[in-house]
């Protein structure tokens, strides 16, 4: 990444940087579009799953609707609408986006290297969408079906369930591609001196 021992400025690694954003963000956000019908789906059946881990009778049910929302179902509940709760699945996980920029831009990296860094990312990114989805269809039950939602869940699950989906919603979100990022290339970022 930077060239080590004081052999350049860092200023030159952070345009080639701006530079690999640049060159990377159109197939990115080509390949976030064409993926995201499957990936969609894939979610909602993984967020299903692993909410009726923890119920019995299962009575979950998400079903993807016009592509990009999970409308949220309970089998034991009927609403007018035919369901109890819309969640946008694609708001979820546009911080592919980030993810895919952030990682395949990095310069002086070995695109070996870059691809197994990335590769191991997506892993953890995967298992974070799944866990924020489970996350909206917990804030639903617990806050967002009136009558039924009090007579479930008391005050202090009401507040943990609500906190925890809107911190991994808003500012985990959009941390998590810069905290992952930062992990894997953590040490080429800081300045090296090799007189230590």
């Amino acid at each position: 990444m930077k060239p080590r021992g004081g052999a350049g400025p860092e200023r030159p690694w952070a345009g080639r940087f701006v530079r690999g954003l640049l060159v990377w963000a159109v197939p990115v956000i080509l390949a976030w579009v064409l993926l995201t019908p499957f990936y969609n789906r894939f979610l909602t059946v993984s967020a299903e799953r692993l909410v009726r881990l923890g119920e019995s009778p299962d009575a979950t049910g998400l079903a993807l609707s016009e592509r990009h929302f999970a409308l949220l179902t309970r089998s034991d509940l009927s609403a007018a609408r035919g369901y109890l709760y819309r969640i946008r699945v694609t708001d979820i996980h546009f911080n592919w986006l980030m993810l895919g920029a952030f990682f395949l831009a990095v310069p002086g990296i070995a695109p070996r290297r870059k691809a197994g860094n990335l590769g191991k990312a997506a892993l953890a990114t995967v298992f974070f969408h799944i866990v924020s989805l489970f996350l909206f269809v917990k804030f639903a039950y617990a806050t967002q079906l009136g009558s039924w939602s009090l007579a479930q869940y008391g005050p202090v699950a009401r507040e943990v369930w609500g906190m925890a989906k809107h911190v991994f919603d808003l500012p985990l979100k959009f941390a998590w591609p810069f905290l992952l990022w930062a992990g894997f290339y953590f040490r080429e970022l800081l300045p090296s001196d090799r007189s230590r």
